[in-house]
């Protein structure tokens, strides 16, 4: 009998093909359909795949899909968690509520008290039952903080422009940076104190920049130990000038030129001094309006003057006291017989009548006719001489004395001649500027005219801006600088400069308009709060005014001016009233008029006007 194997392969199969059975012991056969007839075909699907029935009756597998946070992998079904973007939203939390965690690898319920329960309050914290946490630091009756103290914090050994300050402002606690704390704060913000004494403190910061504490006392022995070295500082002067308070106030003046020292008490101000030694071949002339004590306006040679300006009750004064001459040799008589030469449009030759003895030389003053000013002209050993570059159609004065070593002679008659030719009023001064700003004085420089007749002198003029009327500060300049002095501090000034000659005088330089520093206690704002009204009887009873100030504490004065542009030349002290008020009664004015209100600082600054007048009959 032939084995399976030894049999062909079927071609395919029909369930009508024929295989053989054992059936209750006896072969058979069977077709293929009748034997698989009743059985479940075979189902085929992909790995990774579900399939399932839920219905009754004949019907072949349905898909199963796999829901929200499941996932099926190579045949692997398993949760992903995604399936908590379908839950219900919670509006609250409540201690019973519960959240999933893995705990080992496996999932668990946490009640929401149990996980309060990680936490703990630390110091001067608290959590109540509901999970709020909250401060518990309390004041004690000592002013401090129960649980609290300062001490507890680091400690640091310096402090830098960025580390913070704790502040309370309006109610509300804040930092500031070191920084901005100090720089925020003002003088005006301590209490006013009381007259000095020895006691007062000062901050100084000594060998470095650390702030330690000096008295009184300690400063007054510095200051008195340096006056007995302080020396008074030392100006040599060549050619004439003019005096003024930057310049030339306590300073010791030597002149090694016979030259004219010209008084400018506006310049100089009041209380103004110097000592004006002359060392020179010949006279030093006092000019400008100086009376000496001697009566005699020339310095000899090895002669001084101390010169002083001062305000009183008679007007302006500069006066100066004059040493005894050098008696040593008789100085030269007076030279005779000056006389005219020849004159040009430039020049203008003059001769005179030696001495005998010869004296050492022979010095020619000269000025434009119908001023005070003497100019140097040359120093000669002859008997004649020709001063030069003079303006053309100018009127001149001459004189001549002679010089030895005592000193100047006395000085011939005055001659007068006017060179020839036409002059002109000189043209506009230009270049005009303003520097060296102190509280009180402001520098002023310019050029001469580029065009016009030459110039005799200059006219300095002022007034606070904002004003239309100029006053003069000074004339009869023969310098191109000027400093203007006796300012008011924190003030806005106006300035122009006119040259001017015997032909008449040019226009004006265009305007410079600087401003005063302010002093250190000066006024920056006022603001009137009570002025004059209606009619005062002249000369009767006072009249109450007053202000409110910026700073509060700056002092002030009030005064009456029948000007609204220039201020008045008296002035009342202010009385502080509270917070930024000042007030003062002034007298009624003596003189019927129309009259306005006028405050300041009483360093002069913030100069003010109340702009409507009243009256007094």
């Amino acid at each position: 009998m032939p084995t399976i194997s030894q049999l062909p392969a079927a071609a395919q199969i029909t369930p009508a093909d024929q295989v053989p059975i054992s059936q209750s012991g006896s072969a058979c056969s069977v077709n293929v359909g009748t034997l698989l007839a009743g059985t479940q075909p075979a189902i085929m699907i992909q790995t990774g795949s579900l399939f399932g029935r839920t219905s009754l009756g004949p019907g072949g597998p349905e898909p199963v899909a796999v829901g929200t946070g499941l996932s099926l992998s190579a045949a692997t079904l398993a949760a992903t968690g995604a399936d908590h973007a379908t839950f219900v939203l919670e509006g609250s939390l409540t201690l019973t509520d519960q959240a999933v965690l893995s705990s080992q690898g496996g999932p668990r319920l946490l009640p929401l008290a149990l996980l309060r329960g990680l936490f703990s309050p630390g110091p001067n914290v608290a959590i109540d039952q509901n999970g709020t946490i909250s401060a518990s630091v309390a004041g004690n009756s000592a002013g401090g903080l129960d649980g609290y103290s300062i001490s507890t914090l680091p400690t640091v050994s310096s402090i830098g422009a960025n580390d913070l300050v704790a502040i309370s402002q309006s109610g509300t606690d804040h930092t500031i940076p070191y920084a901005d704390f100090v720089d925020g704060q003002t003088i005006d913000e301590l209490p006013a104190a009381a007259s000095g004494s020895d006691t007062d403190t000062f901050l100084v910061a000594q060998n470095g920049n650390v702030l330690v504490r000096q008295t009184m006392s300690e400063v007054w022995l510095w200051m008195s130990g340096k006056l007995a070295t302080y020396q008074i500082p030392t100006l040599e002067i060549t050619t004439n000038t003019t005096l003024n308070a930057a310049s030339h106030n306590g300073h010791l003046l030597i002149c090694s030129q016979p030259v004219t020292v010209t008084a400018a008490p506006t310049a100089m101000g009041s209380g103004f001094s110097c000592s004006v030694v002359n060392v020179s071949s010949g006279n030093v002339t006092l000019a400008g309006g100086i009376a000496t004590s001697s009566g005699n306006p020339t310095l000899t040679v090895g002669q001084s003057a101390r010169v002083i300006c001062a305000d009183y009750s008679g007007g302006t004064l500069v006066y100066a006291s004059t040493s005894e001459p050098n008696s040593a040799a008789s100085a030269p008589g007076q030279i005779n017989g000056l006389t005219i030469g020849t004159v040009t449009s430039n020049s203008v030759a003059l001769s005179w009548t030696p001495l005998s003895p010869s004296p050492t030389s022979y010095v020619i003053q000269y000025r434009i006719t119908g001023t005070s000013s003497w100019s140097q002209g040359p120093s000669v050993s002859g008997s004649d001489c020709v001063v030069g570059s003079l303006s053309a159609a100018t009127s001149y004065d001459f004189f001549v004395a002679g010089v030895n070593s005592a000193g100047a002679g006395t000085a011939s008659a005055i001659v007068t001649a006017a060179t020839n030719g036409t002059l002109s009023a000189p043209g506009q001064v230009t270049g005009l500027t303003a520097g060296n700003l102190t509280n009180s004085s402001i520098l002023l420089g310019w050029s001469a005219p580029a065009s016009g007749g030459e110039v005799g002198s200059y006219t300095v003029q002022y007034r606070i801006s904002g004003n239309t009327s100029w006053q003069q500060a000074a004339l009869g300049l023969t310098d191109t600088s000027f400093t203007m002095v006796g300012l008011m501090a924190a003030t806005s000034y106006d300035f122009e400069v006119l040259a001017a000659n015997a032909a008449g005088t040019g226009a004006a330089s265009p305007a410079v308009t600087a401003s005063t520093t302010a002093a250190g206690n000066s006024v920056t704002a006022i603001t009137w709060n009570m002025v004059p009204s209606g009619s005062y009887t002249h000369a009767v009873g006072a009249i109450g005014v007053n202000i409110q100030v910026t700073p509060s504490n700056a002092p002030v004065q009030f005064g009456f001016s029948t000007s609204n542009s220039i201020p008045p030349t008296g002035w009342t002290a202010g009385t502080y009233v509270n917070t930024n008020l000042w007030g003062a009664y002034v007298n009624t004015p003596s003189t019927a008029g129309t009259w306005y209100a006028w405050a300041e600082g009483v360093d002069g600054s913030h100069t003010t006007v109340y702009p409507s007048a009243f009256t007094v009959t």
